[in-house]
């Protein structure tokens, strides 16, 4: 017999097709039994004749056991009820990590610099009071303290931007690519109006992202273009988009420096980098935030580049299609 609790749908469902408001009866239901286990059937039918008053005269049909179907079902249902929990939990942990690492980033940025301020203070102390009386190595050792403390402040500085890069909420805003390239390129020709770099932005790119995120990405693969021809006769840099696999991807190329690919592996890793300090200045973070940020968008990062040939670097961003 029907389970009590299914009996009313049962009956109202043969009943709404008894009165043709139904093209055809379907419904599932329990079997009551007094055993432990629950059986479910399924029931499919249709009236293929009726009166001249639309009274079912006769009624075709099927019934199913579909307790394995059922199961699995509910089987399914537990286990996206675990992994909800899962994700949930997983959630948590990350939004406690992120706190961590902003209380990290305070201390960084507070109880590191007390000291250096003191160390570069003192020095530079030294050297306007004392230096003319430092000769020989003192004079050098002196020296080398200030750099290297203006160099630990650059650090502080790289792990700041790095643990503040991809902080807050991310934002999906419709920008213009292309504009916020002329604006950076702007400002960038205004650092050294003599430098004669070709620039060649393809106009009307859209990306769709966080626009402070990704103004962070742009500055740095532009800064990197503009500081890495700084030593070519001719330099070109180039912003464009290009579809690879049916998939759009946004590049930064030039004709600079370039790298060997044998290191490529270490492009994107925190204050990893592949050109001397006396060549190209810098600490080597701009790359791992592009990429930190690039990854929280959904997207990827990748570079092709020859030494004295140039690099050119293209990101996706997933819910971008190909068109212009």
């Amino acid at each position: 017999t029907v389970h009590p609790d299914d009996l009313p749908h049962a009956l109202k469902t043969i009943e709404a097709h008894k009165q043709d408001k139904t093209a055809s009866i379907e419904f599932e239901y329990r079997l009551a039994n007094r055993s432990d286990e629950t059986r479910w059937i399924g029931i499919r039918g249709r009236a293929v004749e009726r009166d001249a008053e639309g009274t079912p005269l006769r009624i075709v049909g099927t019934l199913s056991d579909i307790t394995e179907r059922k199961r699995i079902e509910e089987e399914i249902r537990r286990l996206n009820v675990a992994l909800e929990q899962r994700v949930e939990q997983r959630t948590a942990e990350l939004v406690a990590a992120n706190r961590e690492l902003d209380s990290f980033a305070y201390a960084v940025s507070h109880d590191l610099r007390a000291p250096l301020r003191a160390m570069s203070g003192f020095s530079q102390a030294l050297v306007e009071d004392y230096g003319e009386q430092l000769q020989g190595e003192a004079r050098t050792y002196l020296e080398q303290i200030t750099l290297a403390s203006r160099h630990m402040g650059e650090l502080i500085d790289g792990l700041l931007t790095l643990s503040r890069g991809t902080r807050g909420e991310l934002h999906r805003d419709q920008l213009s690519l292309s504009e916020m390239t002329e604006r950076i390129r702007d400002e960038l020709v205004l650092l050294d109006p003599d430098r004669p770099v070709e620039w060649r932005i393809q106009p009307g790119i859209e990306i769709r992202g966080d626009s402070r995120m990704l103004e962070v990405v742009m500055r740095n693969l532009l800064g990197n273009a503009w500081k890495y021809t700084s030593t070519t006769l001719e330099p070109v840099i180039r912003v464009f988009s290009d579809e690879t696999d049916g998939q759009r991807t946004f590049c930064v190329a030039d004709n600079g420096a370039g790298f060997h690919m044998d290191h490529a592996d270490k492009l994107f890793q925190p204050f990893k980098r592949l050109h001397r300090q006396d060549e190209f200045p810098g600490i080597g973070i701009g790359l791992a935030t592009v990429q930190r940020i690039i990854h929280r968008h959904g997207g990827d990062i990748r570079a092709t580049a020859a030494p004295g040939k140039g690099a050119t670097f293209c990101f996706t961003l997933p819910e971008e299609r190909a068109a212009t």
